[in-house]
């Protein structure tokens, strides 16, 4: 990953110099880099970013004492790679805030695509900050991949984490403050028929690699977001993930809705009056 780092480095320095852009390079992470200042730079400038930084650093301090255990990154390099994601985890806590800014007493959160509980580390630091209420309902199959929810195109990804384990995200998200989590295991869209779910949410990320459940997500869960709620994706612009950017542009084309895409790949929802 360094030996990446550096190459990747070595060409933006080189376009740089050819667009006029002055180095230092600030940022390097998810195969974008980028010379402005990200918002947490010397800890943050504004209230948002500062508390960002803190749930930053709480989480990467509990990664390099082993207390949250990263399965999805090799050991030897999990601190780096978590490190290289931050710009995705600021647009996940900056969501996060404005939907736990919305009025009400109680505002769900739920999240499609658990993994370790990384993203719902930051999600869930958030909604503390702003005593939310509700529960965060967390879905996942912790199994691998099933290839009759997956494309044609998808199938490569059939039995992918598989290696998942349900009590270390538990474990993981035990350490992140009294959020009342509420766990739900099983495939997606099976699992929505098998559970008791939030009547009404105020945020969901999305990010189960594939195009069928991130449907069968939205479908569900649409009508139960408040005004003014969130949705995020992961994964929406990455390469090896069009079949699921396709049928989301073809649902949000349907009900009249804008996405707004960042460069980390993410893309974003809102629900309007």
């Amino acid at each position: 990953m360094m030996n990446f780092l550096k190459q990747l480095a070595k060409v933006l320095l080189g376009r740089a110099a050819i667009v006029g852009i002055v180095p230092p390079i600030e940022f390097v992470g998810w195969k974008m880099a980028t010379g402005t200042l990200p918002p947490w730079s010397r800890g943050g400038s504004n209230a948002l970013a500062i508390a960002f930084s803190q749930c930053d650093a709480e989480l990467a301090a509990n990664v390099l004492a082993s207390k949250v255990i990263l399965t999805q990154f090799r050991q030897a390099s999990v601190s780096t790679e978590v490190d290289q994601l931050r710009w995705r985890h600021y647009i996940i806590y900056w969501s996060a805030t404005v939907a736990s800014r919305l009025s009400g007493e109680c505002k769900n959160f739920v999240e499609m695509g658990v993994c370790d509980g990384l993203t719902a580390w930051y999600a869930s630091c958030a909604r503390q900050n702003f005593n939310c209420g509700g529960e965060f309902f967390l879905y996942d199959a912790w199994e691998g991949m099933r290839s009759d929810l997956l494309t044609a195109s998808e199938g490569k990804s059939a039995g992918s984490y598989s290696y998942l384990d349900i009590e270390n995200t538990k474990k993981n998200l035990s350490l992140c403050g009294s959020d009342k989590f509420v766990y739900v295991k099983g495939y997606i869209p099976e699992s929505f028929s098998q559970s008791r779910h939030p009547e009404h949410i105020a945020w969901m990320h999305i990010d189960l690699n594939s195009s069928i459940p991130t449907i069968a997500s939205l479908n569900f869960f649409w009508d139960r977001l408040m005004t003014g709620g969130v949705v995020l994706l992961d994964d929406f612009a990455w390469p090896g993930y069009e079949d699921t950017r396709v049928e989301v542009e073809k649902w949000c084309e349907s009900r009249g809705l804008d996405i707004l895409q960042f460069p980390t790949g993410q893309a974003l929802l809102t629900k309007r009056a």
